[in-house]
């Protein structure tokens, strides 16, 4: 029997330098009520360490489960994350709990798709059932592991005019669009904030380019935003997903400019790329598009966005509810519901995968 659960969400994937949390209402069929959401920053050193591992990581799922460096990595952030839980709320609170940590590689073609916790010692702490590896049933059915956000945008866009879209903003950027006969379509479009924070961490060992401020100094090359649209993950027909540093290898095209200059640059070429696969993509032109993630508060990303998307208004999510601020975390617990009530999570037009699949494995204190 289906009914309501308290449930605490936990992502990891919205940026390289916090996690997200959400306590959330939820039957895994409509977000009843949220709660309270937060955002953790990570310490410094754990930040940095992160980094170094997403820098030098081979997508290999035998040398990362070997590797020391990662090993260590992944108990650092499964303390992390205890520490963060227990100051968001007690487990009094919540009935299960679902984390979907920060991916550090996704090779789809090698099966090989890496998240940073551990749902055993997390389960055993809390005292709670813990549902983590949500891209792991996807990827082995042939899907692309991500994105995992469509079950939840189709939840919350139930009362929307159709054709809809939702744009994602997190460390890669997703599209996820809502025909008006139900169709569910979804894809990994674009770098997110992830290819700023490299750029500004490496170039003034700042986190992220804050308030936008970079950017909007800066002056946008464009015959480099125009070099890096011929990428050829671009070109690729959905259903795709896209690896954190699948664009590492065009750094190149930004090296030479000024910190303004290369951060309002990168930023104009995201936005640029996520209109490019709307464009080219979706079976129709949306009648409402809708903005969510973490990219939201970046007011450049935002203002570029608009930019291109100039003969259509581009409603923030939270329009639709004043909570939706944390739209990892929340998508995280609803999914959390949808594992535990064995609904599905992704579908073979949303990643590729060959039928619709719950995702998550589900740990059990002892």
């Amino acid at each position: 029997m289906i009914k309501n659960m308290t449930v605490l969400g936990v992502f990891g994937g919205a940026s390289l330098n916090s996690v997200e949390l959400a306590l959330v209402k939820t039957d895994g069929i409509d977000i009843n009520e949220i709660i309270k959401t937060a955002v953790v920053p990570y310490p410094e050193p754990l930040a940095m360490e992160i980094r170094s591992v997403i820098g030098r990581r081979i997508c290999d799922l035998s040398f990362l489960q070997e590797n020391k460096q990662i090993q260590q990595l992944q108990q650092e952030m499964t303390d992390f994350y205890l520490e963060a839980v227990n100051d968001f709320c007690s487990a009094e609170e919540f009935d299960e709990i679902g984390v979907d940590s920060l991916t550090i590689c996704n090779d789809p073609a090698d099966k090989c798709s890496y998240q940073l916790e551990q749902g055993h010692e997390l389960s055993r702490k809390l005292g709670r059932r813990v549902v983590t590896h949500f891209h792991k049933a996807d990827l082995l059915s042939g899907g692309q592991a991500s994105p995992l956000t469509p079950a939840f945008f189709n939840a919350i866009g139930q009362n929307i005019e159709r054709p809809a879209l939702f744009i994602d903003l997190e460390t890669v950027s997703s599209l996820v669009y809502l025909g008006v006969s139900g169709e569910l379509l979804a894809f990994d479009c674009a770098p997110g904030l992830a290819m700023i924070e490299d750029w500004t961490f490496r170039h003034a060992n700042m986190q992220t380019d804050y308030n936008g401020r970079l950017a909007i100094t800066g002056k946008i090359h464009t015959q480099i935003v125009e070099s890096l649209l011929h990428h050829k993950f671009l070109r690729k027909q959905p259903p795709k997903s896209l690896d954190i540093l699948c664009f590492s290898d065009k750094k190149e095209h930004l090296e030479g400019l000024s910190l303004e200059d290369g951060t309002a640059t990168a930023t104009a070429f995201i936005a640029q790329a996520i209109y490019q696969a709307a464009q080219d993509f979706l079976p129709q032109q949306p009648m409402e598009i809708y903005v969510a993630g973490e990219g939201t508060k970046n007011p450049s990303l935002m203002r570029f966005l608009k930019h291109v998307f100039k003969n259509q208004a581009l409603n923030l999510i939270t329009d639709l509810n004043s909570e939706l601020n944390q739209v990892g975390a929340v998508s995280t617990a609803f999914n959390t519901a949808r594992r535990l009530y064995a609904l599905p999570i992704t579908y073979p037009a949303t990643t590729g995968a060959y039928e619709p699949m719950t995702g998550g494995e589900v740990y059990a204190e002892k």
